[in-house]
């Protein structure tokens, strides 16, 4: 009878961490469409605004792996309030930023505190759930990002539109505030976990293998955030979309990345190999696809949902092929990898500034997409045909390490889109 009392009352407790992730991603995923508000505001260009996304995701890149080592032996319900508090701090100092440099500074603030905040969160939920459970606990806090995908971003967005785009980032501060005296009232003290041996998963992680499949993820997501974050000027400038449309797109974006998540997740239990170079090919067909479709209003929209499925299909076999190559640094592999996302992120953007820039043009920018997803493709198949060569090797091991240690969700959740 006590135990059937502590699972609601737990699932509400991971809830809370799953609305800290939503907030947080949903901050990740809001300039990108109100580059074109936002350029106004300063008097900078889109291709200008567009150094807000690498510059969150540059943040991500340093702040995740430094704070995770810094904080190691800080009890796991202090270090969420205080990534809370400088997320928080970071949204407010947008809101009400007088220039545009400034603006990129409060998102690097904003942006150093989410690979720790994530951390965290998946820790906690684990610790919160039922024995057995722990798995399906990763998974439900996990839903936060999925959530920011379909629901954050594109009503971000359509109230940036009606309301300025800095409206926004004050509803971001309230949340904030209502999250962190959630978790102030509601989740309790954990045991602290034992201090990691830094140096040795520094050492399994600087292998061949693990390298390899961070790159892999760098290129993949790279190719999928290089024409992305220019979706809203390519939308209004090319296809001749609406602005007011622009966040039905991102919606139709968002709920193709939930099928593509889905499908990727079972695929890679199957066949992991195949689930991975499968949507990465996908992905680059559609790129080039896109190039052509984007001059029509019909087309395009269809091209962007198979883009969103197939870019989150991706997903899964990118985190799930870096945990099985990492022996036993999967908690500083995991922390990677949100690094490598957003990594990929930060180098889309600034690739595709300068492709916009250039005498291709915001049309040229499917063409550069798909050049990067070829080179992580390529990777892929590097990864791939390593793995193969060594027969009996510790991948299958890997595999077993990370379902048994923190059950298969958390091989297979999102960190970046991760984040």
């Amino acid at each position: 009878m006590r135990e059937r009392r502590r699972v609601p009352s737990g699932i509400l407790q991971v809830l809370l961490l799953a609305v800290g992730i939503f907030v947080i991603s949903t901050s990740e995923l809001l300039p990108m469409g109100l580059l074109p508000d936002i350029g106004r505001q300063y008097e900078v260009t889109v291709q200008t605004a567009g150094w807000l996304v690498t510059a969150y995701a540059l943040g991500v890149v340093a702040g995740g792996p430094l704070l995770t080592v810094a904080t190691v032996r800080v009890p796991r319900k202090r270090l969420l309030l205080y990534m809370l508090a400088l997320f928080g701090a970071g949204s407010l100092l947008s809101a009400v930023a007088p220039s545009f440099g400034l603006l990129i500074a409060s998102r690097v603030v904003s942006a150093v505190a989410q690979g720790a905040f994530f951390g965290a969160a998946v820790v906690m939920a684990g610790q919160l759930a039922a024995p057995g459970r722990e798995g399906a606990a990763i998974s439900l806090a996990g839903s936060g990002l999925t959530i920011a995908t379909v629901i954050g971003g594109p009503l971000g967005t359509l109230l940036g539109q009606q309301l300025g785009w800095r409206f926004p980032f004050w509803m971001l501060v309230i949340i904030t505030l209502l999250v962190g005296a959630g978790i102030l009232w509601k989740i309790p003290d954990m045991p602290q976990a034992t201090r990691p041996q830094i140096r040795r998963q520094l050492g399994q992680i600087a292998r061949t293998g693990p390298v390899l499949a961070l790159l892999t993820t760098v290129f993949g997501f790279g190719g999928v955030f290089l024409a992305f974050t220019y979706i809203s000027p390519i939308l209004q400038e090319i296809t001749g979309l609406p602005e007011e449309h622009i966040s039905i797109v991102l919606l139709l974006f968002g709920l193709a990345s939930v099928i593509g998540n889905a499908a990727g997740g079972k695929l890679a239990d199957r066949h992991l190999h195949s689930a991975l170079l499968g949507s990465m090919g996908l992905l680059l067909a559609v790129m080039i696809a896109f190039y052509f479709t984007s001059t029509s209003v019909v087309p395009a929209l269809i091209t962007v949902f198979v883009w969103g499925a197939a870019a989150y299909a991706m997903v899964t076999p990118l985190n799930v092929q870096v945990l099985r190559r990492s022996g036993s640094a999967q908690d500083l592999a995991s922390t990677l990898n949100i690094s490598a996302f957003n990594l990929g992120n930060a180098l889309g953007a600034f690739i595709g500034g300068y492709v916009a820039e250039s005498r291709l043009g915001l049309s040229g920018l499917p063409l550069a997409s798909a050049v990067i997803v070829a080179i992580g493709i390529a990777l892929a198949a590097g990864s791939v045909m390593l793995e193969r060569s060594k027969p009996g090797s510790a991948a299958a091991a890997g595999q077993a390490e990370c379902v048994n240690a923190a059950g298969e969700a958390s091989c297979g959740m999102n960190p970046g889109a991760q984040s």
